[in-house]
């Protein structure tokens, strides 16, 4: 009987708590409904409010995450309050009665957990002796009946159901038609609010930096650079931009910049070491902030070049700044230029239009081309960066050619003039340079056949020609090696002195002889031969050679006469003088007197010189004129005169010498200079009486070859008959 009794009591209570379940399970949905509306319509107004608070007041990116921090706390605290709190409540049967009641607002009389509480609770106590198992019995009937017949279904106000349905739809739906009426702006928002963009709103006016990508701003280190902003207004135009710089170390300025035009906006930025971020405002709009990054600009570190050549034994290397154009290499080199970047490269410009240049590159920074050289090239070298869109100055670069000149010449004569005695000696000098070798040096010398007595005539010509019979165009043409033929050339100077006697050819007075000189290189093009100036010679007489140089010596004996008298006029100037205050007055004459003594001996030296080597004279002419001329006249410049001029300078300092002093030196220079002219003249009547007696041995010399000649005449006569 009582397993019956509590088999039914199992059933009448499974039964109210189904139907309280069930309830509660409508409980829990309606909960997560209601926090799901909150929650949404939280998250619209939190949306709704950056929006507008960031448009009207363009937060800052650490404002930003400040406020995303405050919304993300809200709705943790929304999910904390509506969805954990409640989901952490036991719903029993008792427990969803008690929260009906509770709802309702019953009395006690009408609350549905006691009746669910005696429902489930009461047969639990039937066993006890003092209880009375028709009273439990009685009261679960009772109460099954009333909880039986409540309406559960209506426990739910459905009204605030369709209000939570209604929230949660509205915080979807106006996110979704903002989307699509305002995308740009959604976007916008989305970038600023979620992805930590700086990008500002779009207001009237707008502000654009010219150059900036991806938020930098970049210009080359250690240079002045101009940041530019553009302004765009649709309303009244802007008047103002300011420009907020801020660098490494926290330290921040506010600048006002440049209006140059309307809508141009500048500012001239100093060399920049170090980055530096930035923003700009003016008007009602403002730039996102961006970053200045200074970077190095490209530029050559090292550029070397590197020619061989087939005259060169080793290749030509250089290190050389282009700009200086100090490089000249040989036409056909081969050349490869090798340049280094401090920067990686991705393109090398080469502005030139006379040669293309194809480089070739391993790693960014290392170059090379080749070309071969033919003729000077200039260009200008610009590098392009390859992480920045930045090129390097035009860097100048000039490589010259050096061609193998040919060789240069040089072809004198000394000790005498152009005209010149059958029995002169010539002295030449010939100086031969070239680039990279000498081969050969000589000299030539060309006589009209005209010109060369009848007797030397037959050791020239393989036939004897006589006066009448040779052409005046035929000349004859002597050789005089000098230096070479080498085979490699190596010498670079050749210097050389050669002596030609013209006695040896037998000219007759009246010939002209020609003489040149050549140098011949080895370039490698071909041979390179240079001709020196000719110089001519005309063969005269000794007689009439030696009357021009005795006319020269006479002249200079005037000069000489004419110092000795400004010498006089200097030593009466002394012993009138009675102090020094004329001494520079006196040393300027006295120089005057010197440099005439000094000409006058030159040039009798280079008389002297001539007649040697024409033959004139004689030795013992030559010796008299030197021990009684020449050694004592430049004894009296050198000596005697130098020490006249230590007097007179002596004159102007503090503690001058006595005027007896240089008056007693210039007297004994008259008496040199006398001395001197007289025996200049007893040198012109030597040489007189040397003309005379070699005019009679010459007279002589006639009147025994006109007597031989008749002698043989009337020998020939007697035979002949």
């Amino acid at each position: 009987m009582s397993e019956l009794k509590s088999h039914k009591y199992a059933e009448l209570q499974n039964t109210i708590s189904r139907k309280l379940d069930r309830v509660g399970c409508a409980l829990r949905r309606h909960i997560l409904l209601e926090a799901a509306a909150r929650i949404g319509l939280a998250l619209l107004f939190l949306a709704a409010f950056s929006l507008l608070f960031d448009w009207w007041l363009e937060l800052s990116l650490v404002t930003r995450v400040g406020c995303l921090l405050a919304g993300f706390a809200i709705i943790g605290y929304l999910v904390w309050r509506y969805i954990y709190i409640p989901f952490q409540v036991s719903l029993s049967p008792i427990e969803v009665a008690n929260l009906i009641d509770r709802a309702r607002r019953v009395n006690d009389q009408q609350a549905l957990a006691p009746q669910v509480a005696s429902l489930l609770q009461l047969p639990g106590h039937q066993h006890e002796a003092v209880q009375s198992g028709e009273m439990i019995a009685q009261a679960v009937q009772e109460n099954y009946q009333r909880l039986s017949n409540y309406p559960y279904e209506k426990t739910i106000n459905q009204k605030h159901t369709q209000a939570c349905l209604l929230g949660l739809f509205a915080a979807v739906l106006i996110p979704v038609c903002f989307l699509i009426v305002l995308p740009a702006t959604a976007q916008l928002w989305g970038a600023r609010w979620l992805l930590g963009s700086s990008q500002p709103w779009p207001r009237d006016t707008r502000l654009i930096v010219v150059g900036l990508k991806e938020g930098q701003w970049v210009l080359p280190r250690g240079e002045a650079a101009t940041l530019q902003i553009q302004v765009e207004d649709t309303d009244k135009p802007t008047e103002s931009v300011w420009l907020s710089l801020e660098d490494a170390n926290g330290e921040s300025e506010t600048i006002t910049m440049n209006r140059f035009q309307a809508g141009d906006f500048r500012y001239e930025l100093p060399p920049v070491q170090l980055p530096i971020q930035a923003q700009a405002w003016g008007g009602d709009g403002r730039t996102e902030p961006f970053e200045i990054v200074p970077i190095d600009r490209p530029r050559i570190t090292d550029l070397s070049i590197r020619a061989s050549h087939p005259r060169l034994s080793e290749p030509f290397v250089s290190h050389f700044s282009a700009s200086d154009g100090n490089i000249r290499l040989l036409p056909q080199s081969k050349v490869t230029l090798e340049l280094t970047t401090n920067v990686k490269v991705w393109k090398i410009d080469v502005d030139s239009e006379e040669i293309s240049l194809k480089w070739n590159s391993t790693d960014g920074k290392h170059f090379q081309t080749e070309w071969t050289h033919e003729k000077p090239v200039n260009f200008r070298l610009t590098l392009h960066s390859a992480e920045h869109e930045i090129s390097s100055h035009p860097r100048p670069v000039s490589i010259g050619v050096q061609p193998d000149r040919s060789p240069r010449l040089s072809f004198r004569y000394s000790g005498l003039r152009q005209r010149i005695t059958p029995q002169a000696t010539i002295p030449f000098s010939i100086l031969a340079r070239d680039d990279f070798g000498i081969r050969q040096v000589g000299m030539t010398s060309e006589v009209p056949l005209t010109g060369i007595s009848t007797s030397n005539k037959s050791a020239i010509e393989p036939e004897e020609v006589s006066d009448s019979s040779t052409p005046k165009n035929m000349k004859h043409e002597q050789n005089y090696p000098v230096y070479g033929p080498e085979d490699p050339a190596r010498e670079t100077v050749v210097e050389h002195e050669q002596r030609v006697s013209i006695a040896e050819m037998k000219l007759n007075p009246g010939a002209v002889i020609t003489f040149q000189s050549f140098a011949e290189d080895n370039c490698f093009t071909g041979r390179q031969k240079t001709n020196s100036r000719q110089l001519v010679f005309r063969v005269v007489k000794p007689e009439e050679l030696f009357r021009e140089i005795l006319l020269r010596q006479q002249q200079l004996r005037a000069r000489l006469r004419k110092a000795r008298d400004q010498a006089e006029q200097l030593r009466d100037k002394l012993k009138l003088a009675r102090n020094s205050e004329e001494a520079a007055a006196w040393i300027r004459e006295h120089q005057l007197i010197r440099r005439e003594v000094g000409q006058v001996s030159h040039a009798l030296n280079s008389s002297v010189e001539e007649m040697k080597l024409n033959q004139l004279g004689g030795a013992e002419t030559w010796q008299l004129i030197e021990q009684t001329v020449l050694k004592p006249l430049q004894g009296l410049h050198d000596r005697e005169m130098e020490r006249q001029r230590q007097s007179l300078e002596s004159l102007r300092s503090q503690t001058p010498e006595p005027l007896s002093e240089p008056t007693d030196q210039q007297d004994q220079i008259l008496k040199t200079m006398d001395q001197i002219l007289k025996n200049m003249a007893q040198w012109d009547s030597f040489i007189d009486v040397v003309n005379q007696l070699n005019a009679v041995i010459k007279l002589e010399q006639v009147v025994r070859d006109k007597t031989e000649e008749l002698k043989k005449k009337q020998t020939d006569s007697i035979f002949d008959k």
